[in-house]
């Protein structure tokens, strides 16, 4: 039977360094027989929550964003529970916690960043672990938490293209280059990666949504740009970003975006 705490203690003895800690590898193993547990439990919902609350607190009490050992183990563990986390999970309690943190660090390893860029394209995923939880509710009950987790992948997908448009480094807007001048080296790498990160976010996301009706070119420093945004609402989910440099010094960066029409 599922234990949340066969997958908790260890980590916890992990992330201290403790001498009887696990090997990483070890506690992996360990998490994908919890996921196959909880997989095919009868009544799964309250282990997830279980599960998300020890997390919150394995989080809270023992994660240092600045050892990037830690981070590296945390999400390795985010990424193998992936199959049974919700996108409301990820999206609400680890995309500012841990994933939007560790987009924005130069420093962390490649499959590291690769585990959180995973993470974030499983939270755009509606259908990402979105029954797991309710599998024991009824037809009516999984219906309406369907829903829910559209309406939150929704929402996802909007915030992630205003982070791009208003909060990652744009090189054709003037108050963006006073602002990079002004900033130190450690700084501008962080730009820098969260920019190129968030990007290749939206990239994939398009390329698993192949579908393309429309095609729209979007000018990043014309005055509409911050209104952009809500050109993505509900119906017209985001299939593709792809970013381009200026094919002249004076011409705007741009972006094409593709979306699909219901």
């Amino acid at each position: 039977m599922a234990d949340v705490s066969h997958l908790s203690r260890p980590l916890r003895l992990l992330l201290e360094s403790a001498p009887e800690a696990p090997s990483l590898q070890t506690l992996l193993t360990v998490v994908d027989s919890f996921v196959l547990e909880v997989s095919g439990s009868v009544n799964p919902g309250p282990l997830l929550k279980a599960l998300e609350n020890e997390l919150q607190v394995i989080h809270d009490d023992l994660i240092d964003h600045a050892v990037l050992s830690q981070t590296e183990v945390f999400l390795a563990v985010l990424y193998h529970l992936r199959p049974i986390l919700p996108p409301a999970s990820l999206i609400s309690t680890w995309y500012d916690l841990v994933l939007r943190p560790a987009l924005r660090e130069p420093r962390l390893p490649i499959p590291s960043v690769d585990h959180a860029k995973e993470l974030v394209l499983a939270a755009l995923d509606s259908a990402t672990g979105t029954d797991i939880g309710a599998k024991d509710e009824s037809e009516e009950e999984r219906v309406k938490e369907r829903e829910r987790q559209r309406e939150k992948v929704g929402e996802f997908r909007r915030r992630l293209m205003d982070l791009y448009l208003l909060d990652a480094y744009n090189e054709c807007s003037g108050d963006d280059v006073l602002e990079w001048a002004e900033l130190d080296t450690e700084q501008r790498n962080k730009k820098a990666c969260w920019k190129a990160n968030l990007e290749d976010v939206l990239v994939k996301a398009g390329l698993e949504r192949p579908q393309v009706r429309s095609l729209r070119t979007i000018d990043l420093a014309a005055p509409y740009a911050p209104a952009i945004a809500g050109f993505f609402d509900g119906s017209l989910p985001l299939l593709l970003v792809t970013h381009i440099k200026a094919a002249t010094s004076h011409s705007a960066e741009c972006i094409y975006i593709a979306a699909r029409f219901p």
